[in-house]
C-alpha cells in the first residue's frame, strides 16, 4: 500500500534571491526585464484530511483561492486564480505548497505553477510562468502569508523571507504520494490527486491552532 509522506525535516541554507524576471523569446531582441507585484487572495473552496506520521499531525489541504495581483508591468497585473495544495505538520510547524495560478490580464492571461516551504504560515518559494499574450516567461521569488482556510498576502519579485529547506519523507494513510499529475481542479499541475485517509474536513478548517498572521 502506498502511503503520504509523513516526515518533514528542516535544514538551514544560504541561498542567493532571485528577483522575478520576465523573459522575452519570440525572436525579438532577447530581454530581461525585472517585475515585482504584490498579491491578495481568499480561499473560495477548502477541503482537508488528515494523517497521524511519526512526527506529529499531518493535514493535507486543497484549496482554490480568487483575488487580485498588482503591479506596474500589465502582464502580471489583473484578476487572480490560485489553486493549491497544502501538506502541513503542526507539531514541527513546517510543510510545503504547491499549485498553480492564473492572471487574467488586459492581453491575456498569465498562468504557471509555483512551490514554496510553509514556516509557520510563512511561505517561501519560487514561481514560473508565461504571459500568454505577450510571449514573456516569467521567473522569480515568492514570499507569503498563508493559512489555506483563509487565503494568501504575498509578493512576487520582492519581500524578503527566511531561507528554509525541508525534505518530505515516508508515507501516511491513503494511496499515491504528495504531488502527481493532476491538480485540485484536476486539471495538469505540481499537486497530487489523492490525499492521505483519514478524518475528512470541510470548508475553512485550519492546519494550525492558535496561530496568527
Amino acid at each position: 500500500m502506498h502511503r503520504k509522506p509523513l516526515a518533514a525535516f528542516a535544514v538551514s541554507v544560504t541561498a542567493l534571491a532571485l528577483a522575478g524576471f520576465a523573459l522575452a523569446h519570440d525572436g525579438s531582441p532577447a530581454s530581461v526585464m525585472p517585475v515585482s507585484a504584490a498579491f491578495t487572495a481568499t480561499v473560495t473552496h477548502s477541503h482537508s484530511r488528515t494523517c497521524t506520521g511519526a512526527d506529529g499531525t499531518y493535514t493535507l489541504t486543497k484549496g482554490w483561492y480568487n483575488g487580485t495581483a498588482t503591479s506596474t508591468d500589465p502582464r502580471i497585473s489583473g484578476p487572480l486564480t490560485l489553486r493549491a495544495q497544502t501538506f502541513y505538520n503542526a507539531t514541527t510547524k513546517l510543510g510545503t505548497v504547491d499549485g498553480t495560478f492564473s492572471v487574467k490580464t488586459a492581453n491575456g492571461h498569465t498562468r504557471g505553477q509555483f512551490t514554496a516551504v510553509d514556516t509557520d504560515g510563512t511561505l517561501s518559494g519560487f514561481a514560473r510562468g508565461e504571459a500568454r499574450g505577450a510571449r514573456a516567461h516569467l521567473v522569480g521569488n515568492l514570499t507569503a502569508t498563508f493559512d489555506p482556510a483563509s487565503g494568501f498576502d504575498g509578493q512576487v519579485g520582492s519581500g524578503t523571507s527566511d531561507d528554509t529547506a525541508v525534505f518530505a519523507s515516508g508515507r501516511c494513510g491513503g494511496h499515491g504520494g504528495p504531488s502527481g499529475p493532476s491538480g485540485p481542479s484536476g486539471a495538469s499541475g505540481p499537486s497530487g490527486a489523492t490525499g492521505p485517509s483519514g478524518k475528512h474536513h470541510g470548508h475553512g478548517h485550519k492546519h494550525r491552532h492558535g496561530h496568527k498572521h
